[in-house]
């Protein structure tokens, strides 16, 4: 199965084209800003590059968020086009699971915290095998470090990764994994997992977006969870 993953929840643009487990393309773009603009002339490159046509991609793996409300849009919405237009299943993977996946295998709890601006993060919480024991949430660092720590039970230390390490830093016991953006050829491999959807997935918001999308826009009718 060829499956490809898009990631534009946060600063990165990334996308990756797998066959089965072998990676046949993969690039990422740290750009803040245009995922847009960036995301679909990255892929057209990417299945060049990797000689596989559109029609052949079975399954598209994306980052439902948490993250920016803009950059979770244009990656459902590149998604459904896609789906639309090429009966591609689409597997949502949140960036909590796609970060923790990204890391090396090891021993020990995962936490994910990502910095999620006006003095929050968000936070998440998975075992060594990439099962979800804490779901993301939103809260202060001190809050979000007070209930990771709480999760892990008789105060294990922690792998911690994402953006947010710095902000939780000073109220955890952790070992600091230095990797802030999730590898695209991992969001593959765990969309590659899942069992067809038939339907599009929802964004994953923990709070109100700062704008709602116009009627009638690209991003009408993905609806904020």
């Amino acid at each position: 199965m060829i499956t490809l993953a898009i990631d534009t929840a946060f600063d990165a643009c990334s996308a990756a084209i797998l066959s089965g487990g072998d990676v046949l393309w993969a690039e990422q773009k740290i750009i803040g800003k245009g995922h847009s603009e960036v995301l679909p002339p990255m892929v057209a490159a990417g299945l060049r590059a990797s000689g596989v046509a559109p029609k052949e991609i079975a399954r598209i793996g994306v980052v439902v968020g948490p993250g920016a409300f803009a950059g979770v849009r244009v990656g459902l919405a590149f998604a459904r086009a896609f789906r639309l237009g090429l009966k591609a299943d689409v597997a949502g993977i949140t960036s909590h699971e796609a970060l923790a996946a990204s890391l090396p295998p090891g021993v020990g709890l995962i936490a994910t915290v990502f910095d999620a601006r006006r003095g929050q993060v968000y936070a998440a919480l998975h075992d060594a095998d990439l099962r979800e024991l804490t779901a993301p949430f939103v809260a202060t660092p001190s809050e979000a470090a007070a209930r990771l720590s709480a999760a892990a039970a008789g105060g294990a230390r922690l792998r911690v990764a994402g953006s947010g390490t710095a902000l939780v830093a000073f109220d955890l016991r952790f070992t600091d994994e230095p990797l802030r953006y999730a590898d695209p050829a991992a969001i593959a491999r765990r969309a590659a997992l899942r069992a067809p959807a038939g339907a599009l997935p929802a964004p994953l918001y923990l709070r109100p977006p700062d704008a709602a999308p116009s009627k009638g826009s690209l991003f009408d009718g993905l609806s904020p969870s």
